[in-house]
């Protein structure tokens, strides 16, 4: 079910979860648009990677705190190389609040970027041509300490089941939440590995088993307004998760 040919725009594809699902949806013929910030190395390390699998690759660098550089960028994006049939928001801001005093951050990267490129996606979504967005949420969530990033995130749930009802039938709009998959920053690997064990699974979720889950609800003409969590069944506990992070 790939789309050759046809562009997506992946933002934050530059490491971690990003470069999974950016190279995974190179593998299944999709031209791959390489959103990063500061990730300039990585994102054309990513760019290498894609264009193996005999699929196009460009680089767009954009800070998602810079609101208006946010909204012109499906724009320009268009304008450079044509209409893009799919959208993946996996680009976030996850830091402690007090990492980030007022918390703006949080809002504008985890929620308010997500909402402004759902929004000009459809807008400029060709006449007669059907669409795909992938939200990345949160299966994992901290309990105490991160409540701007824990708002934003929740609010993007809730936006991507509004979306999806409101973009239908042109655009499909699904999340996929993910449970621990890699260490964040600061987080120690004795405490990853304790959120690990406490999963049902008691097992590491790969990157690719993320990418895969992505990919199939891009690609899947049938499925919208679904979220689907790859959280080793975090979910069926009912508790939230505690996260130890080194201050310095």
């Amino acid at each position: 079910m790939s789309k050759p040919g046809k562009w997506v725009l992946v933002t934050g594809a530059a490491k971690r979860i990003g470069r999974a699902i950016a190279i995974e949806l190179a593998q299944g013929g999709w031209n791959v648009v390489v959103h990063y910030n500061r990730s300039a190395s990585e994102a054309k390390e990513t760019a290498a990677e894609i264009k193996k699998h005999d699929v196009k690759a460009h680089l767009m660098q954009v800070d998602f705190t810079d609101r208006r550089a946010v909204e012109t960028m499906l724009p320009s994006l268009a304008a450079e190389i044509g209409p893009i049939a799919g959208l993946v928001n996996n680009a976030g801001f996850f830091e402690p609040d007090s990492a980030v005093p007022g918390g703006s951050e949080f809002k504008m990267v985890n929620f308010e970027a997500p909402r402004l490129l759902c929004e000009n996606f459809k807008k400029l979504l060709p006449p007669g041509q059907r669409g795909a967005i992938v939200n990345m949420l949160d299966g994992c969530m901290p309990d105490i300490g991160f409540s701007a990033y824990k708002q934003a995130k929740k609010a993007l749930r809730v936006l991507t089941l509004e979306l999806a009802h409101r973009f239908a039938p042109d655009v499909r709009v699904n999340g996929v939440a993910p449970g621990p998959v890699l260490p964040a920053a600061r987080q120690s690997a004795e405490n990853f590995r304790r959120l690990v064990d406490a999963t049902p699974l008691k097992a590491e979720i790969r990157v690719e088993d993320v990418a895969t889950t992505v990919r199939l609800l891009l690609e899947n003409p049938s499925i919208t307004g679904e979220i689907l969590h790859i959280d080793g069944g975090v979910r069926l506990k009912n508790t939230a998760v505690t996260h130890n992070f080194k201050t310095a």
